[in-house]
């Protein structure tokens, strides 16, 4: 039975523990106090031994960096690929680099998708003597692989489901074992992504497991924050670390697990347990107003929340039509523009922050040189991100076309400043920008399908693909508002069947569901969620519910 806590409540430092807490509930604010708590008491601390705090995205790291006020030689808040990387890949990866064909003395962390190509496919199926695949069917597969991790080991490079080998032939698939090859060659290259990451520490660690002992050495103390989002292999690695002197933390909410496809369940923050752990509870919300508050316990009867400031405020409003209209309407509502959107699927909150409905085409393969698409696609991603605030994922973009972070730096600047003067230019405008002015060798083009293909698709809509991750974007995934709240916020459901999320919810069960529990529990003041269309039958089925309808 777990312990009811508050957000400023301390419990001893030298126990491991996990705390549940519903959103708003102040679990960020907690950890934070415990961090400093174990800084002030902590006799295990010193000039080699350190806090590692863990979050999943650099949101989550800037706030709690933040928060804690200064800079501290004692804790690493850190990402968890961050962490693996630091402190794992980097110093030891030269151990099993040769079994695996990774070139490892300059080592680029990139986007791969940006080479997945029908260039690169056709050469490796060639090599690999399967000419047999179809290269566009190997891309799809490739766009939609990833390590999958069962029983305690990562097994294959897959998609999650089969894909046909040949469009003109169902059930006659691409075998599973082919799409490794794409690995290898970047391997080669000494390129890896972030889910790579995950994988070569699991090959270290697997291979030399004493490395375990070094790294509990370092880090006498590992606290987890949103531990409802840890992939399965980082939650074995902490039961490893558990298991040991090292005093493990988690911090979570299963009903805001909303990374099923990285194989996340919300069984594992239930089931994680390492030796003499506490289990507390939080069960205030010191974020939104009653009434917002109000109706999250209507679709979670499970955990009721308790309003811990008494702030009173508006229902949440059902409004319904077109969503340019609506998040209209909802401005002169608020009477502020500070409203944000948030979307379960990117392409939405891109086509609201661009006021169209484009389809993205950033991810397609629309050009047979291989190069010069790798190229374009890293400079409009690039660019994407710088203007997201989001350098990180900038520099990561420009790492797979030029190593020479000065001249990068000379690029993106540049790009910046003449946005305008191609922003709203077909990518043929963007290609000769690149070439011309900011004097990037790109391969040139012959007469046919490619050269038609930049001539009528423009940049925007290869911008629309690109994730939104700035804090300041007033229109944004779900998933990328994890750990962030807003005043105002207006959520976007594609289809009426949505509203299922509100009349029969089932979070233990529907990630949807979830998806829309967390965009929801955003809200601080107002909050208002837009459907295109609502009939008789669901108007009145809401009409119990504490939301108010607008048409």
């Amino acid at each position: 039975m777990a312990t009811i806590i508050t957000s400023d409540s301390k419990i001893p430092i030298e126990e491991s523990f996990k705390v549940s807490a519903g959103p708003g509930a102040g679990k960020t604010h907690w950890l934070v106090n415990h961090i400093k708590q174990v800084l002030a008491k902590s006799k295990r601390l010193g000039a080699v031994k350190k806090i590692a705090c863990i979050t999943y995205t650099n949101v989550g790291t800037d706030t709690i960096s933040k928060r804690l006020q200064y800079n501290n030689d004692c804790v690493d808040v850190t990402t968890i690929h961050s962490f693996l990387y630091a402190n794992v890949v980097k110093p030891y990866v030269h151990l099993i680099a040769n079994t695996i064909g990774l070139q490892c003395e300059n080592i680029s962390i990139i986007d791969d998708s940006n080479y997945i190509s029908i260039g690169i496919a056709t050469k490796l199926l060639s090599k690999a003597k399967k000419r047999w695949i179809e290269a566009e069917c190997y891309c799809k597969g490739l766009h939609n692989s990833r390590w999958h991790y069962n029983n305690n080991q990562f097994t294959e490079y897959k998609p999650k489901r089969p894909h046909q080998a040949k469009k003109s032939i169902q059930n006659y698939y691409i075998p599973n074992e082919t799409y490794v090859l794409f690995k290898h060659d970047m391997w080669n290259q000494g390129f890896i992504n972030y889910d790579d990451i995950l994988y070569i520490s699991w090959l270290i660690l697997n291979k030399y497991p004493n490395l375990y002992t070094l790294i509990r050495a370092k880090y006498p103390y590992i606290f987890v924050d949103e531990f409802q989002d840890t992939i399965p292999f980082v939650n074995d690695f902490l039961l490893c670390m558990g298991h040991q002197s090292t005093v493990i933390g988690i911090v979570g909410d299963k009903a805001q697990s909303i990374y099923g496809f990285i194989g996340v369940t919300t069984q594992q923050f239930d089931n994680f347990k390492v030796p003499n752990m506490q289990e507390y509870e939080i069960q205030s919300n010191r974020r939104s107003t009653i009434q917002i508050i109000d109706f999250l316990n209507s679709i979670r009867t499970t955990f009721t929340q308790q309003s811990e400031n008494g702030e009173y405020g508006e229902k949440p409003v059902l409004i319904v039509g077109d969503k340019l209209d609506c998040y209209q309407k909802t401005i002169e509502l608020c009477n502020t523009d500070n409203v944000k959107t948030l979307a379960y699927r990117n392409i939405i909150s891109n086509s609201m922050r661009n006021n169209s409905d484009f389809t993205s085409i950033l991810e397609d393969d629309f050009d047979s040189n291989t190069e010069r698409q790798c190229i374009i696609k890293s400079l409009i991603k690039a660019v994407e991100y710088a203007k997201m605030n989001d350098l990180r994922s900038a520099w990561h973009q420009l790492d797979t076309i030029n190593t020479d972070r000065t001249l990068s730096i000379i690029w993106l600047r540049r790009l910046l400043q003449r946005y305008d003067e191609y922003r709203n230019q077909t990518l043929m405008d963007f290609y000769n920008f690149v070439s011309n002015v900011i004097g990037i060798h790109l391969p040139s083009f012959r007469e046919g399908q490619y050269k038609s293909f930049y001539l009528s698709h423009n940049y925007l809509e290869a911008a629309m693909g690109v994730n939104n991750v700035d804090a300041n974007i007033k229109h944004k995934t779900i998933h990328k508002s994890k750990g962030e709240e807003f005043d105002n916020v207006f959520v976007i459901l594609p289809e009426e069947k949505d509203l299922e999320f509100i009349i029969h919810p089932d979070l233990d069960n529907n990630e949807t569901h979830r998806v829309y529990y967390v965009g929801c529990s955003r809200a601080r003041k107002r909050l208002f969620i837009n459907v295109p269309t609502l009939s008789e039958n669901n108007n009145q089925l809401l009409s119990s519910l504490p939301i108010d309808i607008l048409n």
